[in-house]
């Protein structure tokens, strides 16, 4: 992969940034940890995303960690959606519930967030918006943005509001505006924000967020990135060079992504007519030599697991990028949940290996996405890599990155005339030929197969083919990925997947030597040997966001003895003040 490409024009946009996170890295800082949160919230169709852009780029170039997340409803307009922002002198990646500032661009969004405004929330609307158990402090909004032209500028005139408020030049955010409204208007945008600015600038009613630190980056050197495409970059750096997928939210973004770097590298680009389709194409792809995946949500992987057995029984590779959603059925397709789990790991007939990858942050999309495309052509089995709904949307920060740390290689060898495919004197991995590569015939088949690859119903080759498979899957084993281990204490707060910011941040507002965090983001299959620190633990609190507890009933399986489970399963991630709630409980029942 050329350095150069990734470094392109791309390097400072939100969707297409490069790669090493801040966050993930999770230095140490010095600093106090300082946070202010900003809830702006509207209908579908008013531009709140472009606001959220816009602000957290203008807040990045102002020298602040930022991170923001969104709630969205399933409609193309109307509805209330709601966009989070936190900025803070620290690098921060995780969201809260109750909020120092709200914004509602109409009514609904008033009473849709009634539950996440404290007594010192300081709640700013139109001075038509009137509320009997609020104080509002009322913005001249739409009649400004009336003035200037349109009330689709109202984003650009909260946005300038917003940097009065925190007594910030608005220069950085005239930048932002001229860069990512540049198709919608930036001079009557930026007319706009001018004026919210001046508005904000002449209050003298409301007592203003607390300012935070001075300058706290380099703006230079650091991007934003969503899940979405960090994942696409770790698939890049893997290799990827097909993807056919049927769209179908929240895994979309990474199909988008993918399809937006296809002038650059050599991608493959199908939009499939179904999802069973597209993993058949996938596994077409890999068995004529490409490197390829598909995307997908859990109706749509429900579709595919007749092809994810096909993938085990023929050993041909295949990578599925599934990011969850809540079900059953269509459930909440918009919201987020950690609810495919076992899907993943049980989906189709018959027993073969799989290896789940889960990642945690967005460095891990990054690492874990690279992964999957490294470990699906190494065993030759299918690799289901899970993201869900607020790990894709959500954007935080990250710094520049070595993309040499990230080595393609290659495992398809050269055929001899008397190659066969499904070899047993190779060991559990037989050498993976392509067709028109070499001299030898490429079979492969639903059936049970010998060597070669021909169909047979000889038992004595069943038992050979039934090890063979096993032997795969102790190799993947013996690889797996140990958690992460943070602390040291005896109570292990364990977390998989998209929980483990939540996590990090909780345990460290409480600052118990007791706790400890386990990260888990290889997911299956597990290595007992990694198990040892839990089944040395005093206590263990598993926390998930499902209903049941899927990953605790995992590590029940291999003999950890779970004492409590914190669980969510409304459409939310988990939110940091929230789940401190929860967890501080807990541990006064055990104590």
């Amino acid at each position: 992969m050329s350095k150069e490409k990734l470094e392109s024009e791309h390097f400072n946009t939100i969707n297409e940034s490069p790669i090493k996170l801040a966050v993930g890295q999770r230095e140490e800082s010095a600093s106090k940890h300082e946070s202010t949160s900003i809830l702006i919230g509207g209908a579908a169709g008013a531009g709140i995303m472009s606001l959220e852009n816009v602000l957290t780029d203008a807040f990045k170039r102002s020298g602040y960690f930022v991170f923001s997340t969104k709630e969205y409803m399933s409609r193309v307009r109307g509805g209330s959606n709601t966009t989070l922002l936190r900025i803070s002198n620290v690098p921060i990646c995780a969201p809260c519930w109750q909020v120092d500032i709200f914004i509602a661009l109409d009514k609904e969004a008033l009473d849709h967030v009634q539950e996440r405004l404290g007594p010192t929330t300081i709640v700013l609307a139109d001075e038509s918006i009137k509320d009997e158990t609020l104080t509002i402090t009322a913005m001249p909004m739409l009649e400004a943005v009336k003035e200037v032209g349109n009330l689709r500028y109202a984003n650009a005139y909260v946005a300038g509001v917003l940097f009065a408020m925190f007594s910030l030049d608005n220069q950085n955010l005239s930048k932002s505006i001229k860069t990512l409204l540049k198709k919608q208007h930036p001079e009557e945008n930026e007319t706009a924000m001018q004026e919210g600015f001046s508005y904000a600038t002449s209050l003298r009613s409301v007592e203003m967020p607390k300012h935070l630190s001075a300058l706290v980056h380099d703006p230079e050197n650091m991007h934003l990135l969503n899940g979405s495409s960090a994942s696409g970059f770790g698939f890049l750096l893997g290799g990827c060079n097909m993807i056919t997928s049927y769209p179908m939210s929240p895994s979309t973004g990474v199909l988008n992504f993918m399809a937006s770097m296809s002038n650059e590298f050599e991608i493959v680009v199908e939009q499939s007519e179904d999802e069973i389709a597209s993993i058949n194409m996938v596994l077409g792809g890999w068995y004529s030599g490409a490197r390829a995946m598909t995307s997908t949500s859990g109706g749509g992987f429900a579709l595919m697991t007749e092809t994810i057995s096909l993938s085990g029984v023929s050993e041909t590779p295949a990578v599925v990028y599934l990011a969850q959603r809540p079900g059953p059925a269509t459930g909440l397709p918009t919201r987020t949940e950690q609810g495919d789990l076992n899907l993943a790991i049980h989906s189709g007939h018959g027993y073969f290996g799989r290896i789940v990858l889960a990642p945690g942050d967005l460095q891990e999309c990054i690492d874990y996405a690279y992964l999957a495309v490294e470990l699906a052509d190494r065993y030759q089995m299918p690799v289901i890599y899970l993201s869900d709904q607020y790990l894709a949307d959500s954007i935080a920060m990250i710094s520049d990155v070595d993309f040499s740390a990230y080595e393609q290689r290659r495992y398809i060898q050269r055929t001899e005339a008397s190659y066969n495919r499904y070899s047993l004197k190779d060991g559990a991995i037989s050498p993976r030929g392509v067709p028109s590569f070499g001299e030898g015939l490429i079979v492969s088949s639903s059936h049970e197969h010998e060597e070669r690859g021909q169909s047979t119903e000889n038992y004595h080759i069943r038992d050979q083919m039934q090890q063979k498979r096993q032997e795969k899957i102790n190799l993947s084993i013996e690889e797996a990925f140990k958690p992460q281990v943070m602390g040291q204490g005896d109570i292990a707060v364990i977390g998989w997947g998209s929980t483990k910011a939540v996590i990090e941040e909780v345990l460290k507002v409480l600052n118990d030597a007791q706790l400890f965090q386990v990260h888990f983001n290889w997911v299956h299959p597990l290595n007992p040997e990694h198990l040892k620190v839990l089944k040395e633990a005093k206590t263990l609190i598993v926390i998930e966001n499902n209903a049941v507890g899927d990953f605790a009933d995992i590590l029940k399986s291999h003999d950890v003895n779970i004492d409590h489970r914190i669980l969510q399963s409304n459409g939310f991630p988990f939110f940091t003040d929230l789940l401190e709630e929860k967890l501080s409980k807990i541990l006064k029942e055990i104590r």
